[in-house]
């Protein structure tokens, strides 16, 4: 494995980079800075967090897609435009805090969507 990224020049004098970080020599030169967490880079309360995954298509515009997954925060305070998950009839639904029926619950806000562009 590589102990460091290669930068190689393009026929356009741009700098890209072969070859994959190792995360071992992110720790040991350049502390955290180079490690990704998802969970530190998505969950600011792992307490209050919950993942689930979605099933159809209504939330598409929004980038919520048939299998993708949502994070939702319970603790996350309630905004006009956000995404929530609520009880409603029963069952957990997706919508816009403005938009829920006055019978729904909010359960918690969506914070994050996970989908794979590739299957």
């Amino acid at each position: 494995m590589q102990d460091d990224l290669q930068p190689l020049a393009n026929s356009d004098g741009v700098s890209v980079h072969s070859g994959f970080p190792n995360p071992g020599l992110a720790r040991r030169k350049q502390g955290e800075r180079l490690a990704l967490d998802l969970n530190q880079l998505l969950i600011k309360r792992p307490s209050s967090t919950y993942l689930f995954r979605v099933s159809g298509h209504t939330w598409a515009d929004q980038g919520v897609h048939d299998g993708s997954v949502v994070i939702v925060d319970r603790a996350q305070r309630l905004h006009t435009n956000d995404l929530v998950i609520a009880w409603h009839d029963g069952s957990l639904v997706i919508a816009k805090h403005r938009q829920l029926p006055p019978t729904a619950e909010p359960w918690g806000v969506v914070t994050a969507v996970i989908h794979q562009y590739h299957t």
